[in-house]
């Protein structure tokens, strides 16, 4: 933290503390989760700077003094008080359909994105208001699943913190050996695509021929929100042994960036569009730092593959996987089956090509049912190659029978691949994936 942020800090602690004199502390007193939501009616409507600032700073921290039961409650009841006032909408949407106004427009938006905007945006300013709201997103989020109501309540939280955590307001820092450990134990905490044993092992991926680069936002200070971890090589690397596991680094002769790890680090922060700028920013910095890099690739996992070929052989019929595909299949229910050298030769052209078609032709709504490949389509990547035995940890032959892809970033071809992935839901293929797919 600098001089000038130290400085703001304090001064907005000093302006809270000046604030208190100014309410009545008595109706502090009650901890309730119903008067809790009483304080934030009354911020959404405060008008003085300093009191309001009091205001949110109580309200933040009677929350993070709530158990669990009592942050759904709390959730329920401000949904209930903080909604938009339907009639109100109504009269203003009746307006705005005679007159086609942009004006009415205006005063309609406003209406209908309710007090709890003005509330969120009101508790901010609160110092470390910020986290703070990032962890009631995470604790939202668990409540969905049984609380389908509160949805109303998440997308207008995603929404505000969409915009608070855009490129603008994201810094890109390198990671290295050098970074303070606070930085550095938490990229070991975080990583959980490819483990980070030790503090031995974190310092292979950050030596000669490694990078890692993450964002941070300013009122989240010391905190990595996403990052990536980076392997120079020579060639496109199909194996994450050959990256994780190999204490000599440096490759003289490297021309291709391996992107082997991107990490989400906040739950709170799920769905909120980082990663594809990330990677783009990322490919821009190493452009410019290292030139003979001409290719920018991922090693990726395929997570929910190993899922899917099983219900496929269990069902025995498959509209995707061909029948004789599906018979070869069958030697995946013995769950020892990769140690067997000619098990994994009758299941290898099968697994691959069940992949192709997972990675493609397997949709939920209109979209690749693989996360991984959703994000990296919608980022214009092109599905380049399928390894087999790309990932030989106990994790990988579990999640995806070994296999790992490679998607290319093609700077050239970025764009176009990405407008027709949008538009005409139309994947960027390599002609050797496209082979498989028959």
């Amino acid at each position: 933290m600098n001089v000038i942020e130290k400085f703001a800090k304090n001064l907005v602690d000093q302006i809270a503390d000046a604030g208190e004199k100014f309410l009545d502390l008595r109706r502090l007193r009650s901890k309730s989760v119903y008067s809790t939501v009483k304080l934030c009616e009354e911020l959404i409507s405060h008008k003085g700077v300093a009191s309001g600032i009091a205001l949110a700073r109580e309200i933040i921290n009677r929350y993070r003094q709530m158990t669990g039961d009592d942050k759904l409650k709390f959730f329920v009841e401000l949904k209930k008080k903080t909604g938009p006032d339907i009639a109100a909408v109504s009269k203003l949407a009746r307006i705005f359909l005679k007159t086609r106004d942009e004006e009415r427009l205006m005063e309609l938006s406003k209406q209908i994105r309710a007090a709890r905007y003005k509330l969120f945006n009101r508790l901010n300013t609160a110092p470390g208001g910020t986290a703070a709201i990032v962890h009631m997103r995470e604790d939202l989020l668990q409540f969905l699943p049984e609380h389908p109501e509160l949805k109303v309540m998440d997308e207008g939280l995603k929404e505000l913190l969409t915009s608070w955590f855009n490129p603008g307001f994201l810094v890109l820092k390198n990671v290295d050996w050098n970074t303070e450990a606070a930085v550095l134990e938490k990229i070991i905490r975080y990583e959980t695509v490819h483990d980070i044993k030790n503090w031995d092992d974190l310092k292979r991926r950050l030596g000669d021929g490694r990078k890692c680069f993450a964002f941070f936002h300013p009122a989240l200070e010391g905190e990595p929100l996403i990052f990536v971890e980076i392997a120079l090589t020579k060639g496109i690397a199909g194996s994450i042994q050959s990256i994780i596991n190999s204490e000599n680094h440096f490759e003289k002769d490297a021309d291709t960036a391996i992107f082997y790890s991107i990490n989400n680090c906040l739950r709170g922060l799920k769905r909120i569009p980082l990663g594809d700028f990330l990677i783009k920013q990322v490919v821009n910095e190493l452009a410019m730092e290292l030139p003979s890099i001409k290719t920018y690739c991922t090693l990726s996992p395929v997570p929910g593959f190993a899922r899917w070929v099983r219900e496929e052989v269990r069902r025995g019929k498959s509209e995707l996987i061909p029948q004789e595909d599906l018979e070869k299949l069958k030697v995946l229910e013995n769950e020892k089956w990769y140690r067997d050298p000619e098990t994994r030769a009758v299941s290898e052209e099968a697994l691959t090509r069940a992949c192709a078609v997972y990675l493609v032709r397997v949709k939920r709504n209109g979209k690749p049912i693989d996360p991984v490949a959703r994000f990296h389509f919608g980022n214009g990547a092109q599905l380049y190659r399928i390894n087999w035995m790309g990932d030989t940890s106990a994790h990988g032959l579990k999640a995806s029978f070994g296999l790992m892809v490679n998607y290319l970033y093609d700077l050239k071809h970025i764009e176009s691949n990405h407008e027709a992935y949008e538009e005409k839901g139309v994947p960027a293929v390599s002609r050797s994936v496209r082979s498989l797919l028959g």
